[in-house]
């Protein structure tokens, strides 16, 4: 039997508002219990507290880049 691989946790865990401002993270997905469950939003509750490692949403937000900024049609001239 393997023992599962848990995240670092030299990491520091940080709020919602602190992992808009590191990765532009739209807040509303950080901070909406609906909207992290829909999207898949990884994140922790530690007691009514939700805390985020900047890693795993930077990996996220990695495989999920179409969904948060999708790539603009160019335009003639611009």
């Amino acid at each position: 039997m393997t023992p599962e691989v848990l995240p670092s946790s030299a990491e520091p865990m940080v709020a919602a508002r602190a992992a808009h401002k590191a990765l532009c993270i739209p807040m509303q997905w950080l901070g909406n219990k609906v909207q992290r469950r829909a999207r898949g939003v990884p994140h922790y509750r530690i007691g009514h507290l939700v805390r985020f490692r900047l890693s795993e949403l930077e990996a996220w937000r990695d495989r999920n880049a179409t969904v948060i900024a999708p790539a603009r049609e160019s335009v003639d001239g611009e």
